[in-house]
């Protein structure tokens, strides 16, 4: 489920990427934005997937000792801690990511469970007498942080069929921080947590989209000590979004806008636009929005 945060961000990047190519009369807006959201989506059932398939070679292994010609006591009697995982046995594959090669994924998966099971981790947890569910729950985060959101190999084919993969990457590693830390069921995803979430994502859109003229009006208008044709595309459309919020969500206490899309140029502009922004909206709060109320 994404958060406003994550709603603002994909918002912003359907907007920059209509705005590279707005020339183009085929360019839908409404489809960009709903592939951008379906690229979350599609990035969440993978990681899930991958948690999957590390369970199932880990299985596997123990059921190919077992037929070793000379197998050793720990062989016959395996210890089954981690395929018993009460996290990673609630994953299931039927939302399993078919744009994606299942020997890479296996390939991989495979040297993950090898790096795993050499971590100080790991091996306390397979040598820990009882159930936990708190040491579950850690030990499954941690597999994620370390061997999965923050593997090279993962990006490299995670790359290949989504531009938004870097931001992806990490919404959906916090969507599963959530979820399994309060319990969740991990194998379905909702894109808005409620209706009212929804409707913020494509009212903020449709409504920054079609007043774009008169937002810009009202920037170059505050901007008037900067040169307007050096600002910034992206702080352009982070002033705009901000500016349309503003206007169109009295639900939203303006602080709150302000530091959601200050905190956005930092991430997404230049080292400079945190000030710029800051600056263009405070005067808009105080020079035009207090007046009007």
């Amino acid at each position: 489920m994404l958060p406003r945060r994550h709603i603002r961000i994909k918002v912003f990047q359907s907007l920059y990427t209509y705005s590279q190519k707005f020339k183009h009369q085929s360019f839908d807006l409404k489809k960009e934005f709903s592939k951008n959201l379906e690229s979350y989506r599609t990035l969440y059932y993978l990681i899930i997937y991958l948690l999957f398939t590390i369970r199932v070679i880990a299985k596997k292994e123990i059921n190919t000792n077992k037929k070793k010609l000379l197998p050793k006591a720990h062989d016959l009697n395996p210890n089954k801690k981690f395929i018993n995982n009460s996290i990673l046995k609630k994953i299931t594959s039927k939302e399993k990511n078919t744009k994606i090669d299942d020997i890479k994924v296996n390939n991989v998966s495979k040297k993950i469970f090898k790096k795993i099971k050499k971590t100080k981790i790991y091996n306390e947890y397979m040598h820990q007498d009882e159930n936990n569910l708190k040491i579950e729950k850690t030990l499954v985060l941690k597999i994620l942080k370390t061997h999965i959101i923050s593997n090279e190999e993962i990006h490299d084919f995670i790359e290949e069929h989504s531009i938004y993969w870097n931001d992806d990457l990490l919404m959906v590693y916090n969507t599963l921080l959530e979820k399994i830390n309060n319990d969740h069921n991990i194998n379905i995803l909702k894109l808005f947590r409620q209706k009212e979430d929804k409707n913020f994502a494509y009212e903020l859109l449709e409504k920054t989209i079609k007043n774009t003229d008169k937002l810009n009006q009202d920037i170059y208008k505050l901007a008037e000590n900067w040169d307007i044709e050096r600002i910034a595309l992206s702080d352009l459309i982070i002033m705009r979004m901000a500016i349309t919020e503003m206007k169109s969500f009295a639900n939203i206490p303006h602080k709150v806008t302000l530091d959601e899309y200050i905190d956005i140029s930092k991430e997404y502009s230049s080292p400079k636009s945190k000030e710029f922004v800051n600056g263009i909206l405070d005067k808009y709060t105080k020079d035009i929005l207090e007046k009007k109320l």
